[in-house]
């Protein structure tokens, strides 16, 4: 089950509670002092800072996690499993440093194994190539180049006693928020997806010409260690003309209140549960229109996918996921709009006040008399002084903070820009032509009522657009619940949707192609689409096969780069060296 909560306009709380039951061969380790831990596996991470990262089990107590090291052990361990599965036989003694290079070392060295693992066949090292070839390799390579294997000891009491494996653990972090507008890219190469954001200049889209398919068994997968290719001058303008375009488009209608705002999250997490719910929270102030999840494999065409929303405005929802297979994109899109209630309502009736209060002075100053006594446009600035005081100190109000806050930034500067009307009324009215008399008069020229009727008509914009803010924001809240989660047996919905028959479809029905605000997850992802079931089945098959009849043969205790505490305690390695000796 994963919580997430828009609590800050700079970061969103991401809280996921994992229940499971610790496998009967799982990993034990002892540490310094004798006490016994499980090494157990919650999920991926990506190969960045993690902000405000906190682990507990169900007693609210921390966990304690493996240091980095020990993770890159772990992990080089899994690609070691993976090669190990391969025949014929590899060279252990380059592929050892190749697997260190990429899993432990520094960036530099992780991009040069990773560029050599997918280089062309004729420049690639000899002893990479059959690790190139095999789908599970592969898919391994490129999981880890920019993942990490988030582990924790969970403690297993005493030797001679049994201890609870059943249990819940709670992972909670903070992912900073920057509201970057992103546009998916999903590039079809045979049976390989590759799935990208643009929010960059940088890289351009993957073409089929730039990647290659020389291997028969791999299905179309792609080979090669770069999806991305170096870009041109004139793709880089190509991308920020086309960016403006989006925020035409996208961006100023929904920082304008006139469509919903649209927030897009990653949700790796999905594909690591038999049973997965997700719950998203809207911040004070802004509500729910819709909500949807979505999961699946882009790269298998009529395979089933999962599919869940909610249409309705509420603050609160629940999405759910069963058997989302492992290599599936799994995203979720939430769209917000701002209440009718508090600051919206406030600011269409100060706005209206100030455009009314312009419309009647500028008409009263061209039907009737363009003369006034100066004691009649003193009183008259008062006036207008005085609103726009009033109408700035409502607007300025707001019992909202953070996402909401941000949400209306835009629509408070085009209610300022309405409270500004006024006080330029008020100038122009002061430098006005004052004509000599027994009563001094004030001569409205043409300039002075030019002047006048811009005000007017910048004032009943402001009012108008944010109008039509609170009229849509009524209309959604008004409909109600319009489309309830297939898994709610409680509603009898009139309308069923009719879902597209394959998952790149579903991508593009649903809006998960278009625009969006989006929240990268810290949680470890796919970048290439290309796992099948049968690769899926293959991979568990020569996994289970590789550790009964090879593991004695292959993998041997290393006290030099080895995370084992006990040492020559150890049970089984004299059983190894002697495996090794032979």
């Amino acid at each position: 089950m994963e919580k997430v909560r828009f609590d800050e306009d700079r970061n969103v709380t991401r809280r996921i509670t994992v229940d499971f039951n610790v496998r009967e061969d799982a990993p034990v380790v002892i540490d310094r002092t004798g006490g016994r831990f499980w090494i157990v596996p919650i999920t991926l991470m990506r190969r960045r800072t993690v902000v405000n990262m906190r682990i507990t089990d169900e007693y609210g107590q921390v966990l304690p996690t493996p240091g980095i090291r020990l993770t890159q052990q772990l992990d080089e361990s899994l690609l070691l499993a993976a090669v190990a599965t391969l025949r014929p036989e590899v060279d252990y003694e380059k592929v050892l440093p190749f697997i260190r290079e990429l899993v432990a070392g520094e960036k530099k060295e992780s991009k040069q194994a990773l560029a050599s693992f997918g280089a062309e066949e004729q420049k690639m090292p000899t002893y990479l190539i059959p690790l190139a070839s095999d789908p599970l390799v592969r898919a391994v390579v490129y999981l880890l180049c920019k993942n990490f294997s988030l582990y924790v000891f969970l403690p297993a009491g005493k030797k001679d006693e049994t201890t609870k494996r059943h249990r819940l653990l709670n992972l909670e972090f903070n992912e900073p928020t920057g509201w970057n507008r992103m546009t998916p890219l999903v590039t079809q190469v045979d049976h390989m997806t590759f799935y990208r954001h643009d929010d960059q200049p940088t890289p351009r889209p993957v073409q089929p010409e730039d990647e290659r398919d020389d291997r028969k068994e791999s299905a179309g997968e792609v080979a090669g260690g770069r999806p991305e290719a170096a870009p041109s001058n004139s793709h880089s303008w190509r991308w920020r003309l086309l960016q403006a375009k989006r925020k035409v488009r996208v961006s100023f209608p929904a920082a304008m209140g006139l469509i919903p705002t649209s927030i897009r999250l990653q949700v790796p997490g999905a594909e690591n549960a038999s049973s997965y719910h997700l719950e998203l929270t809207a911040p004070p102030g802004v509500e729910v229109v819709r909500a949807r999840l979505l999961a699946g494999r882009p790269n298998e065409d009529g395979r089933k996918y999962t599919n869940d929303r909610v249409v309705g405005h509420t603050a609160t929802v629940g999405l759910h996921g069963v058997e989302i297979p492992n290599g599936s994109l799994c995203l979720a899109q939430v769209d917000f709009r701002m209440t009718s209630r508090g600051w919206l309502t406030n600011a269409v009736f100060s706005c209206a006040v100030v455009a009314g209060g312009l419309w009647w002075l500028t008409i009263i100053a061209s039907v009737h008399t363009k003369n006034w006594s100066t004691s009649q446009v003193t009183n008259i600035i008062a006036v207008l002084i005085t609103t726009a005081a009033a109408v700035a100190a409502t607007i300025a109000h707001s019992t909202f903070t953070g996402v909401a806050a941000r949400m209306v930034s835009r629509l408070r500067l085009v209610a300022a820009l309405a409270v500004a009307q006024p006080i330029i009324a008020a100038a122009a009215l002061a430098f006005a032509t004052e004509q000599e008399g027994s009563t001094p008069t004030v001569q409205l020229h043409l300039g002075t009522m030019i002047v006048l009727w811009i005000n007017v008509g910048l004032a009943t914009c402001a009012a108008l657009l944010i109008g039509c803010a609170l009229i849509l924001s009524l209309w959604d809240e008004r409909k109600g619940w319009n489309l309830a989660s297939p898994w709610d047996m409680t509603t009898d919905d009139s309308g069923e949707e009719c879902e597209p028959k394959n998952f790149v479809d579903a991508l593009e029905d649903y809006g998960f192609k278009s625009t969006a605000i989006g929240i990268l997850s810290a949680e470890g992802w796919h970048e290439r689409y290309a796992w099948t079931d049968e690769k899926h089945e293959t991979a568990v098959r020569v996994l289970h096969s590789s550790r009964t009849t090879r593991a004695d043969s292959l993998f041997r205790c290393d006290n030099q780069h080895s995370a084992c505490t006990i040492e020559h305690a150890c049970p089984y390695k004299a059983g190894l060296q002697k495996a090794d000796t032979a």
